[in-house]
């Protein structure tokens, strides 16, 4: 008893120290926008990967797909080796580095690859990771993970190392392609890029060599805006330069689908990106675990008062039953709905925002552009078209294969749709086709489609398509309302909130998608996959809702889905990718 008072205050001595030294390793945030240059594309953060893991494998789709698909049951969740390697620092390298690690993705820059007849683009990417514990254990983490990676990318990549501006490098090698990979260490810093030059960018940003993103004025005022709880898993930012330089890209790919007409084609490409400069601003992103899905929320800002003209002219109707769901099968592929108080009033509203945005030589090649957005639905006439319908607009494809769009609309003016479909159809004598009390009318020219006036409503689309949606009204197949999928998406809908627009798309191609990636992990096998459990409990995924709307300052985009946009990032960093 005597020897153990006279150990009392060494013992009381060592926890103190011991605490004190646990206080003195424990892991301090920093600011990851100061690692990477100013002039960034894409700027995505996230400052704790076991909790991105562990709201992953909190998601109701996860929890249904884990079993069959293979995967330990245990993943992802954060126990107590991974805390004690965070907070203390002790702990095999690859354990203290993902507990500890502050990640940043930047885009640096985008250049077009050839890709003979398509346009191919090569983007230039960095990953810095701060792991927040000593040269050595950063350098053995990058070699085993990065080098793995290499390995099942190239198969047998050749690795060459050198020191050089007080950081140590590897580079894996392609022995088929002119594929890389490029990592320098240099003390808790880790940057690893498909570049050299975004590898050596982010380490002038940290050494102060060159301007970073950190303070900048944007991205503050946008996590402001996007980052609304402390659950959020991760940040993302586009300045205003930036969003300008990717639209002009993005335009590329879109101009395609906005007509077939070269002349339409060629005015799209030139203005698309013209109009972006004036209007858009600063896009953000963040997401965050909500009702057992991944919630991404987007906000892109609007320059001037575009913003508050727009919202005044695209007014949205209050949110109605979906009663267009009783028209489609319940395994189509998406939905679209676009709601406006009067759909004439906003089209030339949206017409005039733009247009005075922008200089009179710019203004005047709105209205062409907007028209030429629905020409594909075989809208010549958008005035006429627009005063006939109801306050909503949907479009839905049944499949996501070939051309199975159909576009339905409410029947006001049902003469003036009739000149219409007359004039899509190519006659005024079309050939008519009963499914039950249904006509289906079509062209003998299977390029110009059918249409179908039903219940009040107008369908228009490729013949096929419009004849399984009037084969659903006489009950020959399931409609998408006594789908429990769509139903239980139309809850998320509600809890999200009325919108302009929203969207419902099939989740269950991404959730495969992202589920065999994480099964490919060795060390994530419990087992082999169930493909016949796994189908069926794919099935039973609730569509992913996103749901667009303009409020003050801009434009605003929630979705929620499996996995979410994480996810999909994921799975492009795949090595099979």
């Amino acid at each position: 008893m005597r020897l153990l008072r006279r150990l009392v205050p060494y013992i009381i001595v060592l926890l103190v120290l011991s605490a004190a030294w646990v206080w003195w390793n424990r892991p301090q945030q920093v600011d990851m926008a100061a690692y990477v240059p100013a002039d960034s594309l894409v700027y995505l953060e996230a400052d704790s990967l076991p909790e991105i893991a562990n709201g992953m494998t909190h998601t109701d789709a996860w929890k249904a797909l884990v079993e069959p698909a293979g995967i330990r049951q245990s993943l992802g969740q954060v126990g107590w080796l991974s805390r004690i390697a965070s907070w203390t620092g002790i702990g095999p390298a690859d354990v203290v580095v993902f507990s500890r690690a502050q990640v940043a993705l930047v885009v640096l820059g985008v250049e077009a690859a050839d890709g003979g007849e398509s346009l191919n683009l090569r983007p230039h990417i960095a990953l810095v990771v701060e792991t927040h514990t000593g040269a050595s254990r950063t350098r053995a983490a990058v070699t085993n993970r990065i080098g793995a990676f290499a390995r099942r990318a190239y198969g047998d990549p050749h690795v060459e190392e050198r020191d050089a501006d007080d950081a140590h490098w590897i580079t894996w090698s392609s022995p088929a392609s002119p594929r890389r990979i490029i990592a320098a260490t240099a003390g808790s810093l880790a940057v690893i890029g498909n570049d050299e030059g975004a590898v050596r960018a982010c380490l002038a940003a940290k050494r102060g060599e060159r301007p970073s993103l950190a303070g900048n004025p944007e991205m503050e005022e946008m996590r402001r805006r996007v980052v609304t709880s402390r659950e959020t898993l991760a940040f993302g930012f586009v300045s205003s330069q930036g969003a300008g330089k990717l639209f002009e890209v993005a335009a590329a790919f879109y101009v395609g689908q906005i007509s077939q007409d070269a002349q339409a084609q060629s005015l799209a490409a030139n203005i698309l990106p013209q109009m972006a400069g004036k209007i858009l601003g600063s896009i953000g992103w963040s997401t965050r675990l909500a009702g057992g899905e991944i919630e991404d929320n987007y906000f892109m800002t609007v320059r001037n008062d575009a913003a508050t003209r727009l919202r005044d002219a695209l007014d949205a109707a209050p949110q109605t039953n979906m009663r267009f769901g009783e028209l489609l099968p319940s395994g189509l592929y998406s939905l679209t709905r676009y709601s406006t108080r009067d759909p004439l009033t906003a089209w030339r509203g949206l017409n005039f925002s733009l247009s005075s945005q922008l200089d009179p030589v710019l203004a005047v090649t709105v209205a062409p552009l907007l028209k030429a957005a629905l020409r594909p639905y075989g809208i010549e006439d958008p005035d006429a078209f627009l005063k006939a319908i109801g306050n909503e607009i949907v479009t839905a494809r049944l499949d996501n294969r070939g051309n199975s769009t159909v576009l339905m609309v409410e029947v006001r003016d049902e003469q003036t749709l009739r000149e219409f479909v007359a004039k899509r159809l190519g006659t005024t004598k079309p050939q008519v086709e009963r499914v039950g009390d249904a006509e289906l009318l079509s062209s003998t020219d299977e390029e110009r489609g059918a249409a179908s006036f039903v219940a009040g409503t107008l369908l228009l689309g490729a013949k096929s398509s419009v004849r399984r949606c009037l084969n659903v009204r006489q009950q020959q197949e399931q409609s998408l309302t006594t789908a429990q999928n769509f139903q239980k998406a139309l809850g998320t809908a509600s809890a999200i909130g009325p919108a302009h627009v929203i969207t419902f798309t099939e989740d269950d191609a991404g959730a495969r998608e992202f589920m065999a990636f994480i099964a490919s992990w060795r060390a994530a096998q419990a087992g082999t996959m169930n493909q016949t459990e796994m189908e069926k409990q794919l099935k039973e995924i609730a569509y992913s809702v996103s749901e667009t709307q303009l409020v003050e300052g801009g434009l605003e985009r929630k979705t929620r889905s499996s996995f979410g946009q994480l996810g999909a990032l994921a799975i492009q960093f795949s090595p099979r990718k």
